[in-house]
């Protein structure tokens, strides 16, 4: 179908977008902003700006606080944990159901084999973490872990690449 197909192109992007650049919810120290993690390099420039003789282009009437204010919304609402776990199980949701619909002229099963296992993989990564990072009291084993949360750049290097090559190459093999 037409829909899953989308679909499965627009999870598998964001998923592994959220993976790479998105904060890892399973790091406890992570969730709390910690003075020590960001350096103060304003001590080593000099007060004496080169280019202060140089007339500024007035392309952009948004101002650095605006446009700061701006990322920070949009990394607020990614590293939102309830936003994880919705594109999660939608992620593994659209995964499956990937494996079970056929795109008219597509073989079943293996025709879509990429990115049906890439969103169930990405999923899988986010659900994991959130249930990591929502628990105290929940035991992940070792071999999951590092497979699924120290992992997860890579599982969202493949998410976005499944994604894009999915929807560059439709009618593909395995993609």
């Amino acid at each position: 179908m037409v829909q899953f197909y989308f679909l499965s192109v627009l999870i598998n992007i964001i998923a592994g977008l959220i993976l790479i650049y998105g904060m890892n919810l399973a790091e406890k120290n992570s969730l709390v902003p910690s003075e020590t993690k960001y350096t103060d390099f304003s001590e080593d420039i000099d007060d004496e700006d080169p280019f202060a003789d140089l007339a500024s282009p007035k392309a952009s009437a948004e101002t650095p606080a605006q446009s700061e204010a701006a990322n920070t919304a949009i990394l607020k609402g990614v590293n939102n944990p309830v936003f994880r776990l919705v594109i999660g199980v939608l992620a593994v949701f659209i995964g499956f159901m990937k494996i079970l619909s056929v795109f008219s002229g597509d073989l079943p099963v293996i025709g879509d084999f990429l990115p049906a296992f890439a969103g169930i993989l990405g999923g899988a990564s986010m659900l994991i973490e959130y249930f990591e990072s929502s628990s105290d009291s929940i035991y992940i084993p070792d071999n999951i872990q590092t497979i699924f949360i120290d992992s997860r750049k890579y599982i969202g290097v493949i998410c976005v690449a499944a994604g894009v090559l999915h929807f560059v190459f439709p009618k593909v093999i395995l993609l």
